[in-house]
């Protein structure tokens, strides 16, 4: 948390649209489709194939990596399948800023900052900040939505106002949580002006920490050992595809 005091968020009741709504081989190259994007980063195996400058590693130190997503070339869509054995602490984070770090709010990069995560076996999120109020928006958590002990497949989605996460890595399936909201990730073009970037440099780019949060290396975990990449072109990419991309 870098510019509010807000306490770790809780479950709040949905109002209208202000709350949630909880309803390869080493070496290679990233794999571009017509319509999808897919790379893996393998921490344990110390190799990644994102070269293509749409997942880019920006931070890899011993088990801690951080990502940025680049939605410009038309993608909609982040789907992620997280390995992770026995977690602890921050071991998975996205931010809609470059300096999300847990607990809402960023360090003035932008007021899109939304940001998510599982921190020990809790999941957290918590909405943009907004400057006029002062104020974080809505945030929603849950307590145990993981094992505590164990490895398993985790899978992520994230796209314009949605945030979906599931406790198994199969696409085709009903995910444990699934969060709307107007207030959650966003991409080019927004709705609103943005006065923090009014250059819209932060505007296609999400961000990714593992094993860490994104902006603080101090805000660590463990557990993560791979994570496979999907970025679409669409907001409902077939499962099968998913799952042929990230088996």
């Amino acid at each position: 948390m870098l510019r509010s005091a807000f306490s770790q968020p809780t479950c709040i009741v949905v109002l209208i649209l202000l709350a949630w709504v909880v309803a390869a081989a080493p070496g290679a190259a990233g794999e571009m489709g017509l319509t999808t994007y897919q790379c893996t980063i393998d921490i344990v195996g110390s190799w990644h194939d994102c070269t293509d400058d749409i997942v880019t590693v920006t931070t890899s130190s011993d088990i801690y990596r951080v990502t940025q997503v680049d939605l410009s070339s038309g993608y909609l869509r982040l789907d992620a399948f997280v390995e992770v054995c026995d977690a602890t602490g921050w071991w998975i984070h996205f931010g809609d800023s470059p300096s999300c770090n847990g607990g809402g709010g960023d360090a003035l990069h932008t007021e899109h900052d939304a940001e998510a995560y599982v921190h020990d076996t809790k999941f957290e999120m918590v909405g943009t900040y907004n400057t006029e109020r002062s104020a974080l928006e809505p945030g929603y958590s849950s307590e145990a939505v993981i094992a505590a002990s164990g490895c398993y497949w985790v899978h992520w989605t994230i796209y314009e106002d949605r945030v979906f996460f599931d406790d198994d890595g199969d696409p085709a399936d009903t995910p444990q949580l699934e969060l709307h909201s107007v207030h959650g990730f966003e991409s080019a073009p927004y709705d609103e002006p943005d006065t923090e970037d009014p250059s819209g440099l932060y505007a296609d780019l999400w961000y990714v920490g593992m094993n860490r949060t994104v902006w603080t290396a101090s805000r660590n975990g463990t557990g993560v050992s791979e994570v496979c990449f999907v970025l679409s072109t669409t907001t409902a990419p077939d499962p099968a595809v998913l799952s042929a991309l990230c088996p």
